[in-house]
């Protein structure tokens, strides 16, 4: 019987955490289309579990056309909560390993 590996799961957050890597980075409209989520859910998931609880530094800029538009820069290593992310680049891609959990 011949097994195979399970792939990594896409889950929402994923799907934003890479829309925001693209060069052009993303809206909040442009996210909530590819989420499906309301606006005010997004910028809650921006402020609350990518910026406090996984720590990673997201960058805004306010373009004429496309409204303000939200980006991660290339290189973050970060330790926020008691389940510690730790976020680097391999091959391109932004990769996350967890550390145990610390008993505090």
């Amino acid at each position: 019987m011949m097994t195979t590996a399970a792939s990594p799961r896409q889950t929402k957050l994923q799907t934003i955490i890479d829309m925001l890597l693209r060069d052009e980075g993303a809206t909040i409209p442009e996210i909530a289309a590819a989420t499906q989520w309301r606006a005010h859910t997004v910028r809650g998931a921006l402020s609350g579990a990518l910026k406090k609880r996984h720590g990673l530094k997201i960058t805004s800029q306010l373009d004429a056309i496309r409204g303000r538009i939200y980006r991660l820069p290339d290189t973050e290593i970060m330790f926020k909560t008691t389940r510690a992310a730790h976020y680097t680049y391999a091959n391109g891609l932004l990769v996350l390993g967890r550390t145990k959990t610390l008993n505090v």
